[in-house]
């Protein structure tokens, strides 16, 4: 008997909405932590890891972003897109930029939003859901996000 492929068109329910990604705090190879909207509400996403097989699953936990942490979370976006303009658009950066990716006015405050953040952007275990999902880019700093219900068998 042959088992049924993972991609989006085998997962039992589809929720077509594209919906805002807001953020990709953390990528290799695909998404694995951010702020995108879930359903019209932002919320941090973070692909599962399994200790077990030490190696990520294939769907996201997502719990809802408290508001001050989205407000932080889109400041130091702002930074980051400044910086990613002048750096990869306008080549007015010099490289040893690339690790901070952060102009040298905001490295300031950059600063202090990552203290502000902590580990706050993090998933909620009592207050979190599991969801796969397909990200695509639409613009050159911009992607959208489809949620899908993770089937179980």
């Amino acid at each position: 008997m042959a088992q049924a492929k993972s991609t989006p068109s085998s997962w039992r329910l589809r929720f077509v909405t594209w919906e805002r990604v807001y953020t990709i705090n953390d990528f290799f190879h695909r998404p694995r932590l951010g702020v995108a909207d879930v359903f019209g509400r932002p919320h941090i996403y973070a692909l599962a890891f399994n200790t077990l097989r030490d190696d990520y699953e294939d769907f996201f936990l997502v719990s809802p972003i408290a508001p001050d942490v989205l407000t932080l979370v889109l400041e130091d976006r702002d930074i980051e897109l400044r910086w990613c303009r002048a750096f990869y658009d306008r080549g007015e950066v010099p490289a040893e930029t690339q690790i901070e990716k952060t102009l040298p006015e905001d490295r300031k405050r950059r600063g202090e939003i990552m203290l502000l953040i902590g580990a706050r952007l993090r998933i909620d275990p009592t207050n979190c859901r599991k969801l796969r999902a397909e990200f695509r880019n639409i613009r050159k700093y911009d992607s959208e996000v489809q949620w899908y219900e993770v089937a179980i068998i």
